[in-house]
């Protein structure tokens, strides 16, 4: 047995960095605001918690996945990292799902292009935000 500095077993620390999640959620909560604000602006109270509504629907079931998938790392834990994901996309797409029918059920008036709208700003600022990161880091 390998003690590293600190006497823990060397063969139990994972070297693997975390990925950025934390940014990446951040951005798409913070997008999610920011178009709200701008659709208020633009458009009024409507299309501003519609594109708001969107764009949580979006983060909220993202920030989930990430903190549920994310949560192991190393070699030894890759039954709990394949486990991890699995849950964690089905509970996304439930989530998703049951944010959309939350969104068509109770919010009244509803703009239905700023929901779809929110919704697909919001995925986009997040796969951005990941290929940038992982663009910094590898200097694609």
């Amino acid at each position: 047995m390998v003690l590293d500095a600190v006497g823990k077993n060397k063969s139990t620390v994972s070297t693997i960095k975390a990925p950025p999640i934390r940014k990446i959620i951040a951005s798409q909560f913070a997008t999610a605001v920011l178009i709200a604000v701008v659709g208020y602006a633009v458009q009024g109270w409507v299309v501003a918690y519609s594109l708001l509504s969107g764009g949580l629907i979006c983060a909220i079931p993202n920030a989930y996945f990430s903190v549920k998938a994310f949560r192991y790392r190393g070699a030894r834990a890759a039954k709990k990292i394949v486990r991890a994901f699995y849950v964690g996309e089905g509970i996304k797409i439930l989530l998703t799902c049951a944010g959309f029918a939350l969104a068509f059920v109770f919010v009244e008036p509803l703009s239905t292009p700023a929901l779809f709208s929110g919704f697909i700003i919001v995925y986009l600022t997040g796969l951005t935000a990941l290929i940038m990161t992982h663009t910094d880091k590898h200097g694609i």
